[in-house]
């Protein structure tokens, strides 16, 4: 992945706790012992479509206005190819605890804004569709959306080969008019999609939190080998959030007394 402005912070080598594996199993017989290794050994050809992906290949985002990469690598800026990108809609019940992080109540991922609807899978549908949905409003959040709207990009670096590690990069609400103006301007002054140059993407230095900007657009000379792994990128960037751990919010605590029965009529 090109970097500029780039300091390396490899991370510390973290050593594994040993944890107790071995299964306890009363008076089993060693062909019981056999069979069910072999059962195991059936099952693990699926296991990882009863999983969710490791997340070890996303892109962190710090408030330090740097990009975290998996490596460990921080950088100011990225030179890098977006090799698809899809829309996502999130909303999140509850206040935000960064110790406690929650997955979405309600989520919606999908290629054509204006089309998009929930998936079946979320915990507590708010709408049948987006565009209606009453949190996807403007003001449903303050002066913004209770629902976050964002685009997932698949990206790698502009020298990648068959077997460069695919990266993601979510970019948030405060950064899609940068993004979708880039790739309008791309298509009209270029004729081709965001794979088709070398992107760089910088923080807004103007602000106080990570907000993407995306710029600076060079031809691609190596767009054969992006192009070959548009179907890789496309299908991790379609995966769902994993839910299993939501919880329905508790409601939150009265504060002083509670307020008075009304009188009754007369």
């Amino acid at each position: 992945m090109a970097t500029r402005k780039s300091a390396a912070a490899p991370a510390a080598p973290v050593k594994a706790a040993k944890t107790g594996t071995a299964v306890a199993v009363k008076k089993a017989t060693s062909g019981a012992l056999v069979s069910i290794k072999d059962q195991m050994a059936a099952e693990l050809a699926a296991l990882s479509e009863r999983t969710s992906p490791a997340g070890g290949d996303k892109i962190q985002l710090k408030n330090d206005k740097t990009f975290n990469l998996p490596d460990g690598t921080k950088a100011n800026e990225l030179e890098v190819v977006i090799v698809d990108f899809i829309a996502t809609n999130n909303f999140y019940e509850g206040a935000y605890d960064k110790d406690n992080i929650q997955p979405p109540a309600c989520f919606a991922i999908g290629q054509i804004i204006t089309q998009m609807v929930p998936s079946d899978n979320s915990p507590a549908k708010q709408s049948d569709s987006c565009a209606v949905c009453p949190m996807n409003q403007f003001g449903s959040a303050g002066n913004g959306k209770a629902c976050k709207n964002m685009r997932r990009l698949a990206v790698l670096p502009a020298d990648a080969d068959t077997d460069t590690p695919m990266l993601v990069l979510d970019v948030s609400p405060t950064g899609l008019k940068s993004f979708d103006g880039y790739v309008k301007s791309v298509a009209s002054k270029f004729g081709v999609l965001p794979i088709g140059v070398v992107t760089t993407i910088t923080m807004d230095p103007n602000v106080d939190y990570p907000s993407l900007r995306f710029g600076d657009p060079q031809p691609n000379e190596n767009v054969e080998v992006h192009w070959s792994r548009r179907a890789e990128a496309m299908e991790r960037i379609s995966q769902e959030p994993d839910v299993s751990s939501y919880a329905v919010p508790a409601p939150p605590k009265a504060r002083g007394r509670a307020p008075a029965k009304p009188a009754a009529r007369r």
